[in-house]
């Protein structure tokens, strides 16, 4: 695996072969790679998936995640919504990969610690995984990448993985990151999700209202009326399309246009 010529890596397709034989000498069938931009929102969840690339793993629970990847959605959110995934949870909050049975993941009161969380866990065993290992890779701008492998029912059990695998898997995703970032363009620009780019007022309202500031407080800092501030946070909810002031600080946040301490 060491001699994997990166260079010559330049589509999706190219990660995908890599990947495979490596999880088959493993004994995993499938896996994800993932992108997440803010790896810890404002709320203490772990942030929203940008970008998947399956290997080998079902394209529907991929397309599921994203259709229903809404911090807000609540219990009317399937049991896959990345809401309630305990695991992205427990990973996002660790630097070392880590192998995981689900059966015991389910017993883990510190992991799965309500009734949705285990649903999603149990969402998965239906579905046929046994195991997993997820490895986690953070960049310094705060990203959490994952590169996430699974075993199912029906691949044979050859136990838990040495460290030596484990450090393979951990070398094999941050090769990964880099070739996403430096030839992928995973990154791309958060514009994409914006029709309009925020004017500074807005975001300077919507800096002091992070910081637990009212309106009336805000416009004594920034020497406007109380009501302008009302409006510039009006004109970000409108842009960001977000549901109320939480909401457009928490995404503010999530596309880099708030440094939040």
């Amino acid at each position: 695996m060491r001699d994997i010529d990166w260079n010559a890596v330049e589509s999706e397709d190219d990660l995908r072969n890599i990947a495979a034989p490596v999880l088959e000498e493993f004994g995993f069938s499938s896996g994800v790679f993932a992108y997440t931009p803010i790896g810890i929102a404002p709320t203490g969840r772990p942030g929203l998936l940008k970008r998947a690339l399956s290997i080998n793993f079902d394209e529907a629970v991929i397309q599921q995640w994203f259709q229903f990847q809404d911090e807000l959605s609540g219990p009317t959110a399937p049991a896959l919504s990345q809401t309630f995934d305990p695991i992205r949870r427990r990973m996002s909050q660790r630097v070392l990969p880590e192998h995981l049975n689900l059966e015991d993941v389910l017993r883990d009161k510190a992991v799965v610690s309500n009734v949705v969380a285990a649903n999603w866990v149990r969402t998965l065993l239906q579905m046929g995984l046994r195991e997993s290992v997820h490895t986690p890779v953070f960049t310094g701008r705060g990203e959490y990448w994952s590169l996430a492998v699974f075993r199912f029912k029906d691949n044979p059990n050859t136990g838990l993985l040495p460290d030596s695998a484990l450090r393979d898997l951990h070398w094999l995703a941050v090769h990964f990151v880099a070739v996403c970032i430096d030839k992928l363009e995973w990154r791309g620009g958060s514009t994409d999700y914006i029709k309009q780019l925020l004017t500074s007022r807005e975001l300077d309202c919507l800096y002091w209202a992070a910081l637990g500031y009212s309106a009336p407080e805000t416009a004594e800092i920034l020497e406007i009326k109380h009501d302008t501030v009302r409006q510039y946070i009006k004109q970000a909810l409108k842009k960001l399309n977000a549901r109320n002031k939480t909401q457009a600080i928490w995404l503010a946040h999530r596309f880099g246009y708030l440094a939040l301490p």
